[in-house]
């Protein structure tokens, strides 16, 4: 919380200084890292993600001009009309919060007050943590305050995943949004997609959740994305399922002679990535360190040949973390090629970790990464000034 108001009283001055007026309201909103269950939101799956203390603060207030947005690490945003915006209308930072603006307004029909605002973000772009989605639900927390629209977390969570579908363009799951809105202080979310079911679950003492940066921007690109999502539905096809979590390995193999050998594989990561999570749920509450480690390993190699999402940096990191004191498990976090991996570590092993991590990282690949330690978060949410 000391954190929080430091942050609030920080963007109420730069806020002061680009407008000239002051902000009447404050929303936060984390990034998330993923635990494991990658690439299994869009096919119907189980995800089981953590909300982090690498997030945003946003200071905004009702103006009688356009909607005016400022990032404190991105610059000025494109100006828009909350009444005109339409898909399409900006590729700059800022159609994550036009995009949000003309969710909302397509799922109420009732008109949003144009803003003047200001974002200040700690959140690592490009390493798959989610900047994007923290974005949209900042924006729209502070829509739904402002308008009286009276929505919960999950309906912007929800309407988070149409605006980066619809208006940003890419066909993501809604796990991210889910994350970042319905996150709870100390507590990872197993989620099943389907339903939006949440089971929290808390990290076993004793293990510090840790963000290693490849600094290699996440280079997934939308058709790299849409590509996998359609070989997915390919894959469905062939067996005579809705969606992958409707399947199993058998009926994989018995489908096998129906699909090329690159669908199979990707259906075959999405199956078994979905048992995964299921196991990881059962290793957690037990505190199996030995099955998480395996797991997150597991998860990690399957991505890295049967998704094809990984890249060499992402091995590097999670090889070096695999082989540092004190690291019970790791794997690639993210959309892939390029980003960040998860690793849980020993919190008393934490520094030995940090340093035979980014050493071996840097010898492999001549990169110089970056290793966090991050504390488990509430969701989206306003904040008190």
């Amino acid at each position: 919380m000391n954190d929080a108001v430091m942050s609030v009283q920080a963007i109420r001055l730069a806020f002061v200084n680009r407008f000239g007026i002051e902000p009447n309201i404050f929303a936060v909103s984390p990034g998330r890292i993923n635990l494991i269950g990658e690439h299994t939101d869009y096919n119907d799956g189980f995800v089981f993600p953590a909300a982090i203390d690498r997030g945003l603060t946003i200071a905004a207030r009702i103006t009688d001009g356009p909607t005016q947005t400022f990032s404190l690490q991105l610059g000025e945003g494109d100006e828009f009309n909350t009444t005109e915006v339409k898909p399409g209308f900006t590729t700059s930072w800022s159609k994550y919060s036009a995009g949000m603006n003309w969710a909302l307004t397509q799922s109420t029909s009732k008109p949003l007050p144009n803003l003047i605002a200001v974002v200040d973000s700690n959140i690592p772009i490009g390493s798959g943590v989610s900047s994007s989605a923290a974005l949209e639900l900042a924006f729209g927390v502070v829509w739904n305050e402002l308008a009286d629209l009276g929505l919960t977390n999950q309906e912007l969570a929800k309407l988070g995943q149409v605006c980066e579908n619809k208006f940003v363009g890419v066909n993501s799951g809604i796990m991210d949004q889910m994350a970042c809105a319905l996150g709870k202080d100390a507590m990872a979310i197993f989620l099943d997609t389907r339903t939006l079911e949440i089971q929290y679950a808390p990290v076993p003492e004793g293990l510090s959740i840790v963000l290693c940066d490849t600094k290699k921007e996440r280079a997934l690109t939308s058709s790299a994305y849409n590509e996998r999502r359609s070989q997915c539905e390919q894959a469905c096809e062939c067996m005579g399922v809705a969606k992958l979590r409707d399947a199993s390995l058998q009926d994989l193999e018995l489908a096998r002679s129906k699909m090329s050998e690159v669908v199979y594989r990707r259906a075959k990561h999405v199956i078994t990535e979905n048992q995964r999570c299921l196991d990881f749920k059962d290793a957690l509450a037990s505190g199996n360190l030995k099955e998480i480690g395996e797991l997150m390993k597991a998860s990690h190699e399957s991505l890295r040949w049967d998704y094809e999402v990984s890249c060499p940096e992402l091995d590097a990191m999670a090889e070096a973390a695999w082989t540092s004191p004190g690291c019970v498990g790791a794997r690639m976090t993210g959309a892939g090629f390029g980003g960040a991996c998860v690793a849980m570590v020993q919190t008393s092993e934490l520094d030995a970790f940090t340093s035979n991590l980014l050493a071996q990282y840097h010898a492999t690949t001549g990169r110089i990464g970056e290793a966090m330690a991050c504390n488990i978060v509430d969701g989206s949410r306003v904040l008190k000034a």
